[in-house]
C-alpha cells in the first residue's frame, strides 16, 4: 500500500511539474514582440495543407481559413496570425495510438510580397 501511495505521489508531482513548463517547443520562434506574429517566405501547398517555406528552409504550417490563400501559391508572402499547434495522428497499423504536435500559425492576414518565390525555393 505504501508503494502505491508513493507511486501516485511521484506521478502527480511529475504531472504538476510538466504543467508548469512554459512555452511550446517549436513555437519559440514567435517570442519576439510582434503583434500578431508574422512569417515571410514562399507559400506552398500539398493537397489541402498550406505552409510557408522561409529563406533558411524552415517550414511554418498554416491553419484557419487557408483556402483563400490558393491564389498566392508559389508567391512570396507575408502571413500574420496566431501561434497554434497541429496534432497529427501518427499511429501505425497494429501499434499503440500515437500523435505528434507540430507548431503552426492560424492565419489572420496574408499579403503578397512578390509574384514569384525569391527565398531560394520553388
Amino acid at each position: 500500500m505504501r508503494r502505491t501511495g508513493m507511486f501516485a505521489f511521484v506521478l502527480f508531482g511529475s504531472a504538476l511539474w510538466l504543467q508548469a513548463q512554459e512555452g511550446h517547443p517549436g513555437l519559440d520562434r514567435w517570442t519576439a514582440p510582434s503583434d500578431p506574429p508574422t512569417v515571410q517566405g514562399c507559400l506552398e501547398n500539398s493537397a489541402t495543407h498550406y505552409y510557408v517555406v522561409w529563406k533558411d528552409g524552415t517550414v511554418t504550417r498554416l491553419t484557419g481559413n487557408t483556402a483563400r490563400l490558393s491564389h498566392y501559391v508559389g508567391h512570396e508572402v507575408e502571413i500574420n496570425g496566431k501561434p497554434t499547434v497541429i496534432t497529427l495522428d501518427t499511429t501505425q497499423a497494429w501499434a499503440a495510438s500515437t500523435a505528434e504536435e507540430l507548431p503552426a500559425l492560424d492565419v489572420k492576414q496574408a499579403k503578397e510580397l512578390a509574384k514569384a518565390c525569391i527565398s531560394g525555393t520553388p
